[in-house]
């Protein structure tokens, strides 16, 4: 017992004593100008690992064992790091010198490990969350657009998607997304979702994009690029943030064929970061979005030239339902035969030829929802099990309301998607995993939808009665042309008598036709798709450096399992999911020479897909020569490769969604599952066969097993520092495609052998075909861009981009959609007046007008020049900021790809509590 009691008292007093040598080290840092805290900045000693990041209040506290004097550095980006010697205890106050930060940026992601931006051995750009701070775009995915050498298609006011080096389309699958470690693409898709499954607006810590080739670090469907997001750590980040944005779009009612008027737009975002402990902390994150979408309205007419009243074939570009197009011409015969007495009216129309006319379509306002909606949520914990040991959990859950544009307009409605991560994070190695689960909703697939409501409420030819739209509309043009009409002009009677019943956009007769149609399963006939996919991912990185010294050497390895649900109306998995699964290795090595003034980097990838016999090695090699400290030469070969997409390796039988449909249904019919036994013939031979009626005109499209696209990337480029005022960088880039995967139109009769087949009224269907073409496609380029530190917190910013494409493949889609060349201008202040209580940024973006290829159509893109701004001012005793802005501030209403919607002015008041 007094040996117990001993041995207890020796350990309070050790205790004790271990408490007494502790030294608390405490302080307030603030902004040496304003006086206004400074959050997020890393105070540590000295050569020892403690330290802290001050909180919301500009506090730090942390412990040491150290005895005093103790050294402290303090570093914040925008500041002068700064030193100061401790030798009392006591709570310190500490003023930083606010200071410029160009060519100061630092990447992760162009070698995944930390360096200088203009070290970088590839193209690389960055936003940082002060940049977001100070943007006029309500949106950070909008800010992109902003960048060097960045293209992007705007399908809806929420659906964005990037690209790099020119291949741009909505929905791109060869751009990869990642955010915190994880590919935020749609699994059974394979495009990324951006914004709906992205960082919420203030939790945003930077953004990184990889311009061109990054498979040999990033993997699969990285041809285009890579767009990195990392979110706020909670022990650097902490506090209550909220913004509230409030504004109006639609504001002027029927310019660009707009039919709404001013419309609210509304953005809530909340943020709490808190560290409970040294050990623990925790985040959570809130965003929701709600406003009318842009529409599509492009009436121009696809079919030809000529409006509807003009051609009675008239298929609007963003008109659903005139998709559909049939040859009169049997009517017209069947006509003749019952009475002759209308030759003089019936024989000059046979011999002009084919006698198309499509069904009336609808708009896509009153058709498909405007109600564009966001909701997504996030929760992170960290736990340090050591000091450079943290293991992390979250989840992020992201819904709403959303349209893209493929081969025709897609409204997503009540889509959803979570991410949820287990990660170890320690300082030379990482463990994670994490899963993605998605599900499509209630998705409206506006073509053939519209088409089948047409068919509802009236078909286009019943076989059993022999009446329907089309034997009306013959005899009404027919009876209109013997009363002396023009036969433009009886097409518009022909088609109003034809019309008769037709139910509008949404009313009862609409509606109940709509849901009926969407809700059955595209494989019993209907347009329903459901997609409940899902991916699981394990990645293991190691960082040798410390091991090996006399180079930097990062290698990996990744699984990946996409588990396909489509219950048969994507892919051929109507008995159960189809599992896909990746596996991968990867190793960087950097080595420095010739007295560290030249810097070389090697990497390389092995991954192996199920789906396909052989595995994929990418490479990239890199030369980066230091001219001088802050001038910098870089030269690099990449190698990238992407397997093709779930839906271009795997589909479902197709669908005929109309008989009498030339086009529009949109099904793939190419990849490892193909169907030979729908025969499918190129679209020159079924229009020589419906003029000849020969079925040796009828020429089959060869179906071969898809195989994985792949591009060799060169890329020479100089950034330079000067006099720390003015910082450049230039490139120029040559690339080759090898088995690159474009989209073909083909026609076919599903189930028939038989070429006649075709004589039945035209009765065939149009599909997109996936598949390599023979020839390879190169693609090259330049960029340059210039920021100028004007002082005093002015800066100015210039970027110019030029994209080309060589061999082109024109029996291919290829969807290289953009210009020759675009430039941006950027022009700011982060700070002036008293105390620095103001700042402004204004942005002017110009495109010229290019061609833009899309699954539904191609054509022209209007030139476009657009101009954002935004003006702040500061409330500094709340730590608070009102911003007024503009996007589009002209209301030029302008496209960013073909079919996409005309996107008008947006003008915004926001309110920021302790965003920083």
């Amino acid at each position: 017992m007094l040996r117990s009691i001993i041995l207890g008292a020796v350990c309070l007093l050790t205790a004790h004593s271990t408490l007494q040598a502790q030294n608390v080290i405490s302080g307030n840092v603030r902004n040496s100008v304003t006086k206004e805290v400074v959050p997020a900045v890393s105070v540590t000693m000295k050569e020892a690992p403690n330290g802290d990041y001050t909180n919301d209040q500009g506090n730090f506290k942390f412990s040491t064992r150290k005895k005093y004097p103790i050294t402290l550095i303090l570093s914040s980006v925008g500041f002068e790091t700064k030193e100061i010697i401790i030798s009392v205890t006591g709570s310190q106050r500490v003023e930083l010198s606010p200071a410029s930060i160009l060519g100061k940026e630092v990447v992760v992601s162009a070698s995944r490990f930390v360096q200088k931006k203009i070290e970088s051995p590839v193209t690389i750009e960055r936003i940082s969350t002060k940049d977001i701070i100070n943007s006029p775009q309500p949106s950070y995915y909008n800010m992109l657009q902003g960048l060097k050498g960045v293209d992007i298609t705007t399908s809806s006011l929420l659906f964005t998607t990037i690209t790099t080096r020119g291949f741009n389309t909505s929905g791109n699958t060869n751009f990869t997304q990642i955010v915190d470690g994880m590919d935020n693409q749609a699994p059974g898709l394979n495009f990324p979702l951006g914004a709906i499954i992205g960082l919420t607006e203030l939790d945003v810590d930077n953004l990184e994009v990889l311009s061109g080739a990054s498979s040999a670090l990033y993997g699969s469907r990285g041809l285009n690029g890579t767009l990195v997001m990392t979110g706020k750590d909670p022990f650097k980040y902490q506090g209550l943030s909220a913004q509230i944005t409030q504004g109006v779009n639609h504001v002027s009612k029927g310019k660009s064929n707009d039919p709404l008027g001013p419309s609210p737009y509304y953005d809530w975002t909340v943020r709490w970061g808190k560290k409970v402990s040294d050990k623990f902390a925790f985040k959570i994150n809130v965003q929701y979005t709600q406003a009318k979408d842009w529409i599509a309205s492009d009436t121009t007419n696809t079919n030809g030239p000529g409006g509807p009243l003009q051609d009675p074939n008239y298929n609007g570009v963003n008109l659903y339902g005139s998709k559909t197009s049939v040859d009169i011409n049997p009517f017209l015969q069947g006509a003749l035969a019952q009475n002759p007495a209308l030759e003089p009216l019936i024989t000059p129309l046979l011999a002009k030829g084919n006698n198309n006319v499509a069904r009336t379509g609808y708009p896509e306002y009153g058709y498909l929802s405007s109600d564009a909606k966001m909701f997504k949520a996030n929760v992170e914990l960290r736990y340090k099990i050591k000091p450079k040991l943290e293991a992390i959990l979250s989840g992020t859950y992201g819904q709403g309301n959303s349209v893209y544009s493929n081969d025709t307009r897609y409204a997503l409605t009540g889509f959803h998607l979570g991410q949820y991560r287990a990660e170890l994070k320690a300082e030379h190695w990482f463990v994670r995993g994490y899963t993605s689960q998605e599900n499509s909703g209630h998705t409206i697939i506006a073509m053939p939808t519209a088409q089948l409501i047409n068919e509802g409420w009236k078909p286009s030819y019943d076989a059993n009665t022999g009446d329907g739209w089309y034997p009306q509309y013959t005899g009404a043009l027919l009876g209109a042309m013997a009363q002396g009409k023009s036969y433009e002009d009886a097409s518009v009677i022909a088609r109003g008598f034809a019309d008769q019943g037709r139910p509008d956009a949404g009313s009862p007769l609409f509606l109940h036709l709509k849901d009926s149609i969407a809700n059955i399963p595209t494989s019993k006939g209907g347009t329903l798709f459901t997609d409940k996919s899902k991916l699981f991912n394990v990645e293991v990185q190691y960082n040798f450096t410390h091991l090996i010294k006399f180079a930097e050497l990062i290698a990996g390895l990744n699984y990946r399992l996409y588990r396909l649900d489509s219950k048969g109306t994507l892919f051929p998995d109507t008995e159960g999911p189809i599992d896909v699964a990746e596996y991968s290795a990867y190793a960087h090595l950097t080595k420095k020479v010739i007295h560290d003034k030249l810097s070389l980097a090697a990497a390389f990838r092995y991954d192996k897909n199920t789906l396909f016999e052989k595995p994929r090695v990418t490479t990239r090699m890199s030369a980066v020569l230091e001219v001088n400290k802050e001038s910098f030469i870089r030269f690099s070969y990449q190698n990238a490769y992407s397997f093709p997409s779930n839906i271009q390796s795997l589909q479902s039988t197709p669908i005929d969604y109309n008989s009498f449909a030339s086009g529009g249904s949109g099904r793939l019919l190419n990849g490892v599952y193909h169907f030979d036994q729908y025969p499918s013939y190129t679209l020159e031979s079924v229009d020589s066969f419906q003029r000849t009626k020969n079925p040796a005109d009828l020429k089959k499209f060869a179906l071969n097993d898809i195989k994985p696209q792949s591009v060799d990337a060169f890329e020479l480029g100089y950034s330079s520092l000067i006099a720390k005022r003015v910082l450049i960088d230039v490139l120029g880039y040559y690339s080759t495609w090898k088995n690159f995967i474009g989209y073909v139109n083909v026609a076919n009769t599903p189930g028939s052998t038989d070429p006649n087949a075709f004589l039945d009224h035209g009765k065939y269907i149009q599909y997109n075909i996936a598949y390599n073409g023979a020839q390879k496609v190169n693609t090259y380029g330049y960029a340059a861009s210039v920021s100028v530190d004007l002082s005093h917190h002015f800066l100015a910013k210039v970027n110019f981009s030029s994209d080309f494409l060589k061999n082109r493949n024109n029996s291919q889609v290829n969807n290289f959609n953009t210009p020759n060349y675009k430039f941006n201008i950027d022009f700011g202040n982060l700070g002036f007046g008293h105390k620095e209580r103001y700042s402004f940024n204004t942005t002017f973006r110009y495109r010229p007008a290019y061609y833009y290829q899309i699954g539904f159509g191609s054509g022209t893109v209007p030139a476009s020049a657009v101009i954002d701004g935004q003006v702040s001012y500061r409330l500094l005793q709340a730590h608070s900021t009102i911003k007024l802005g503009a996007t589009n501030i002209t209301n030029t209403y302008y496209r960013t790809g073909f079919g996409s919607p005309a996107i008008g002015g947006m003008y915004y008041v926001s309110f920021a509590y302790n965003v920083f």
